[in-house]
């Protein structure tokens, strides 16, 4: 894997040459969620297992939505739980409107949702980006904590929920994942010491930018 790193804003950079040279942020998204779900399918056997996609409201959360609804089509049984309320970034409401289309099970996060993760096989952590800082709080700290508890295995888009991508900083409950799908290059967290027990193994996998860059 490359050992070039970007930081969370040099990352935001990139993407805006890459939309300005033709690759649009809702196309990234697809291929980041497709791409996601490819590496996914390599280490699982998802037809008919119970898969939660947990899904923070920005852009993070989109990239949720495109793995909720690509792992529906291939056969699995996916819930999504929307750990901070509807998406309010205009990619991730598109998907998050495709999936209702598909008519995908969705949870809000004051529903009882404690059982469900307990019984899902597989959960793909879409809560928060790279560019997270602070810390986990109320009812997404709990939902976090029972992902942590679980025996699923987890997945997590770019960066675990807790956890910021440039400084390493983590929240104490940050996502603990088995696997971390890293988009386009990896961020200065990925590498660090301190980080490696939420981030698991790290993949890095294209989104299409080198294409038009």
């Amino acid at each position: 894997m490359s050992m070039i790193t970007v930081t969370s804003v040099q990352m935001k950079e990139i993407e805006r040459r890459a939309s300005e040279a033709g690759l649009s942020y809702y196309n990234m998204m697809e291929n980041a969620g497709t791409g996601a779900t490819d590496q996914i399918v390599k280490f699982e056997s998802v037809v008919g297992k119970r898969i939660i996609v947990a899904c923070g409201k920005g852009n993070n959360g989109g990239d949720g939505f495109v793995v909720a609804r690509k792992l529906t089509e291939i056969g699995a049984n996916v819930t999504l739980v929307l750990t901070e309320g509807e998406p309010k970034t205009e990619d991730a409401i598109k998907n998050y409107n495709l999936c209702r289309r598909m008519r995908i099970t969705t949870l809000r996060i004051s529903e009882d949702i404690g059982a469900e993760i307990e019984e899902a096989d597989i959960i793909v952590d879409a809560i928060f980006g790279t560019g997270f800082h602070g810390e986990l709080r109320g009812q997404t700290r709990e939902v976090v904590a029972g992902i942590n508890k679980s025996e699923a295995r987890v997945y997590a888009l770019d960066i675990p929920s807790g956890v910021n991508g440039d400084s390493g900083e983590a929240d104490r409950d940050s996502i603990k994942a088995d696997k971390t799908i890293v988009f386009h290059l990896p961020k200065p967290a990925h590498f660090m010491q301190r980080t490696a027990e939420f981030c698991g193994e790290v993949i890095c996998i294209s989104i299409g930018i080198e294409e038009v860059l």
